[in-house]
C-alpha cells in the first residue's frame, strides 16, 4: 500500500504560494464583479461564492488520486482523511472556476458551434497539463504539491494524463450545466443563487465520477498497467462529459459570420432527439 508521504517546504515558500494564488483570486473576483454589473444581474457572483466552497472537494480528490501536500504546515486550513490542504489550494479553485466558467456560459449564450466547443475544450487540456507541472514536479524544483507512488500512470510531466482531461473538462461542463439551468429552468436572477451549493455537487459527481476507473487502479495496484487503464478509461469518461453536455448546448445548423466555423462535428446532436437538445442557443431570461 501507497503511504501518504511526509515532506515540508520553507515559510517563505508558503507565503509566496499565497500571494500568487490569492492575488488570482482577487482578480477573479473582479472579473464576476465587473460582468455581474455589465449584465446587472447577480449569477456571476453566485458563480464565484460557489468556488469558494469547491475546496472541500479537494481531501476527498487527494485520498484517491494520491495527491500530497506539505506537512506540517502553517497555513492548512483542511485535514481529513488524512489529508493536508493548505490556504493556497482555496484560492486556486477560486480563480480556477470563476474566470472560466462565467467567460464559457456568457460563450454559450452567444451561441457555439460543435467545432468550437472542442476547440475550447482541447485550448484547456493544454492549460491544465501545463499549469500544475510548474508547481508539482519535483524535477523544477517547485514542489508545492505533487503526485506520488511509483504507479502513477502517464506522468512525464509530473501530472499524471488523467487530470489534464478531468480538470478542463469539469470546467466546461459545469458552464454548460449552470448555462442550461439558466436557459430552461431559472427564470429570474435570484433563483441562481443554487449555483452556490451546485458548484461543489456538479464538481464531485463530475469529476469524481469521471475519476473512479483511474481511482480504483492507482488505490488497490502498484503496477503501471491497470493503473495506466484505468487513466485511459477516465480519459474516455471525461471526453464522454463534453459530448454528451456539449450535445445539449451546441448550435444547429450554419454559424453566423459573427461567430464564425463550422456546425458539423463529432459534438453535434443526430436528429429527432429532442427540442432541448436541437435548439438555437439563446440568453436566458431575467
Amino acid at each position: 500500500m501507497t503511504h501518504y508521504p511526509s515532506f515540508s517546504i520553507s515559510g517563505s515558500s508558503q507565503t509566496t504560494a499565497e500571494l500568487a494564488f490569492g492575488g488570482a483570486a482577487l482578480l477573479a473576483l473582479a472579473y464576476c464583479i465587473r460582468v455581474a454589473r455589465s449584465e446587472r444581474k447577480a449569477w456571476p457572483l453566485y458563480v464565484f461564492a460557489g468556488s469558494t466552497l469547491l475546496v472541500f472537494y479537494e481531501p476527498i480528490n487527494n485520498f484517491l488520486g494520491h495527491c500530497a501536500y506539505p506537512t506540517p504546515s502553517t497555513d492548512t486550513m483542511l485535514t481529513y482523511l488524512g489529508q493536508h490542504v493548505p490556504v493556497s489550494t482555496w484560492f486556486i479553485y477560486m480563480f480556477y472556476f470563476s474566470v472560466a466558467v462565467p467567460l464559457l456560459m456568457r460563450r454559450l449564450e452567444q451561441g457555439v458551434t460543435a467545432r468550437q466547443l472542442a476547440s475550447y475544450y482541447g485550448i484547456a487540456v493544454v492549460l491544465c497539463a501545463a499549469f500544475e507541472p510548474l508547481f508539482a514536479n519535483v524535477h523544477l524544483g517547485v514542489r508545492w504539491w505533487y503526485y506520488y507512488g511509483s504507479n502513477q500512470p502517464l506522468d512525464f510531466t509530473g501530472l499524471p494524463m488523467f487530470w489534464w482531461f478531468a480538470n478542463a473538462m469539469v470546467v466546461l461542463v459545469m458552464a454548460m450545466i449552470f448555462h442550461l439551468l439558466r436557459r430552461h429552468l431559472f427564470t429570474r436572477d435570484w433563483h441562481t443563487l443554487a449555483f452556490i451549493p451546485l458548484a461543489p455537487l456538479v464538481l464531485i459527481a463530475i469529476h469524481g465520477s469521471a475519476g473512479v476507473p483511474y481511482y480504483i487502479a492507482i488505490t488497490s495496484t502498484t503496477g503501471k498497467l491497470w493503473t495506466t487503464v484505468g487513466t485511459l478509461g477516465s480519459i474516455a469518461i471525461s471526453i464522454f462529459y463534453m459530448v454528451l453536455f456539449g450535445a445539449a448546448v451546441v448550435r444547429r445548423g450554419e454559424p453566423s459570420s459573427e461567430l464564425g466555423g463550422d456546425a458539423g462535428s463529432a459534438l453535434a446532436v443526430p436528429d429527432g432527439v429532442g427540442e432541448l437538445w436541437a435548439r438555437p442557443v439563446e440568453p436566458a431570461g431575467v
